[in-house]
């Protein structure tokens, strides 16, 4: 009988786990696409002290949910969109046309990896 109970803690543990990475992952890709939406903003205005800050923020807070999110997935979707970040601002001082759709890049990348991490039936046949 032991066993069946520990057995059903250990489920439950990696249930509650899956669960609460998900939510990280959910609640920091929603910040992540507020920071892209300030970023295409300002774009969009031609604010070019605003559009610098926002690039830096953007890059502040990556750094620090990378770190975090590395632990949950692999490091390959990580790196796609670490490369993609570090683009923007060179993109823009370029004035390259593809800034934009850089930003949508990052977005796409960030959705894959959110929903990468939701169970579906078809991954585990």
């Amino acid at each position: 009988m032991k066993r069946i109970i520990v057995s059903i803690v250990i489920i439950a543990l990696i249930v509650a786990l899956g669960c609460s990475a998900i939510a990280y992952i959910d609640s920091n890709n929603t910040r992540l696409y507020g920071h892209i939406d300030e970023i295409l903003s300002a774009y969009s205005e031609g604010n070019d002290a605003e559009l610098r800050a926002e690039i830096g923020e953007l890059n502040r807070f990556f750094d620090k949910y990378e770190k975090w999110l590395s632990i949950i997935v692999n490091e390959e979707p990580l790196n796609d969109i670490s490369a993609s970040i570090s683009r923007l601002m060179p993109m823009y001082e370029s004035d390259s046309d593809e800034f934009t759709a850089e930003c949508e890049v990052i977005r796409s990348y960030a959705a894959k990896i959110q929903k990468n991490e939701v169970p579906a039936w078809y991954r585990i046949f």
